[in-house]
């Protein structure tokens, strides 16, 4: 019998806590390891399969974060170390909200819908899988990051897995087509398809036709990676966020896949298969990287524009350190982040540039300290008062009839019937803040923008407390 006084600290979620998604993400600290000991997790007594990753910071103190499945309704958890064990109790329940995402898997017409891949493993069904699982983990990391901004666990509702679409494009038309094009294309049918029943209704979708042909001049840039890729995409807006496939086959369909997924130091055989890893050449950069890229563009449907730093910036990259303790840095070329919201002249946001002098030394610093994963400040009290995160009683449905508006002469941003929480203004080429202003603290019905700021080519953006929402260019 091991003699330690073990204790299991620091812990992430608390007793009685109401979850809205099903995948939770459990982190803590183990105080007092001894040499037998090992971390195990159990839900109402029954051992559950889950992705776990401990490390240890030294001898007398370790991490570890846990990734899990609830099952809706009550669920006793406990976490036990030797013969430590705590114990809390975590409820799921759907939202009900009925802003919610439709994960789609778009087959083109003359394709089989298998995806790009090393495997045999590519058919429809693994595909849906993937995606689904994928989806909920950024419902996960949405929800962690908002959590951390002190906002709760707010995150988006899914409409349930994700289904087949079948669309009239024909496979061979899809291979000319830019990601603009593709985009244009497949919004307005499914606007048009017997999916799309409300406005409520926002979809996300992969396209199964996505096709890497190979390199065989050693050019392994991200540049001419893309131009040897068709029927890609990486662009959201609107009411679609839409993909490419071509990294799909280092997506895991398991959850207790997940964090291997993320380890994984398997090379990319890039003479062969895409990569998509900003230059880290692994799987489980391509995973990281894609992932990244999914919660960036899904962003831009909740009406989020670019920052310098965070998920809507340069840091889409480390999506892999929310969910593992990653000890080791890493030294990524930084992102040129370009607009990426449709109809608008679309920039390559996955174009690197040479590093700024001193950055890695920012970068090296952050990585030790944090997960490098986070929404500006902006971005999340715009979240967390977005339609699709917020729905209740204060999203005044039913209630009084509210407007927002802008004055051009007098530069008074007005509202009736509601309060200004949050007003932006973006650059209208690349959608990069440029200035913005929160009324959090105070109800504000009015604000006047400076006059010192030129608005010409700016667009601006204003969200009330009910998430109702103004865009317009200057």
């Amino acid at each position: 019998m091991c003699n330690v006084s073990h204790s299991i600290e620091s812990i992430t979620v608390t007793d009685n806590e109401k979850f809205t998604y099903p995948i939770v993400l459990l982190k803590g600290v183990i105080l007092n390891r001894c040499q037998a000991g090992e971390l195990k997790l159990k839900i109402d007594n029954c051992d559950w399969p889950a992705s776990k990753d401990v490390r240890f910071i030294n001898e007398k103190r370790g991490q570890f974060k846990v990734i899990f499945r609830l099952k809706h309704g009550e669920n006793r958890v406990s976490i036990a170390y030797c013969h430590h064990a705590t114990e809390v109790h975590l409820f799921y329940e759907a939202t009900g909200n009925p802003y919610s995402i439709t994960p789609l898997y778009i087959i083109c017409s003359g394709h089989d819908g298998r995806y790009q891949s090393d495997t045999d493993e590519n058919d429809i069904e693994s595909a849906c899988h993937k995606i689904t699982l994928g989806i909920e983990l950024v419902q996960s990391l949405y929800a962690e990051k908002l959590s951390e901004k002190g906002w709760g666990r707010k995150t988006f509702a899914i409409s349930g897995p994700c289904l087949p679409f079948h669309s009239s494009l024909p496979v061979e038309d899809s291979k000319r087509m830019s990601d603009q094009q593709l985009w244009n294309y497949f919004a307005k049918e499914i606007l048009q398809s017997d999916l799309f029943l409300t406005e409520k209704q926002k979809f996300i979708g992969f396209i199964s036709s996505t096709y890497y042909e190979g390199i065989s001049d050693n050019d392994f840039s991200y540049e001419n990676i893309k131009r040897r890729t068709t029927g890609n995409a990486a662009l959201g807006g609107g009411g679609l966020a839409l993909f490419g496939t071509g990294c799909l086959y280092t997506w895991p369909n398991r959850l207790d896949d997940i964090v291997p997924a993320f380890l994984n130091p398997k090379q990319v055989d890039r003479t062969l298969m895409m990569d998509d890893s900003n230059y880290r050449y692994t799987y489980g950069g391509c995973y990281a990287t894609t992932i990244g890229s999914v919660c960036h563009e899904m962003g831009h449907i909740f009406d989020l524009g670019h920052t310098k730093d965070g998920i809507m910036g340069a840091d889409l990259d480390h999506i892999n350190r929310v969910f593992t303790l990653i000890s080791s840095t890493e030294d990524l070329p930084d992102r040129i982040v370009g607009h990426r919201v449709p109809d608008r002249k679309p920039l390559n946001s996955k174009l690197t540039q040479i590093k700024r002098p001193g950055e890695f030394l920012r970068k090296y610093q952050q990585q030790k300290e944090s997960d490098v994963t986070f929404f500006a400040d902006n971005c999340a009290i715009t979240l967390q008062l977005h339609k699709w995160f917020n729905y209740g009683l204060s999203t005044n449905e039913n209630n009084c009839d509210t407007r927002l508006s802008l004055n051009f002469v007098t530069r008074h941003v007005t509202s009736i019937n509601s309060t200004l929480k949050l007003i932006e203004l973006r650059d209208r080429e690349d959608g990069m803040l440029k200035n913005y202003w929160s009324f959090l603290d105070r109800d504000t019905e009015c604000f006047q923008i400076p006059e010192e700021i030129c608005l010409d080519g700016l667009t601006l953006f204003v969200i009330d407390n009910f998430g109702n929402i103004l865009k317009q260019d200057l």
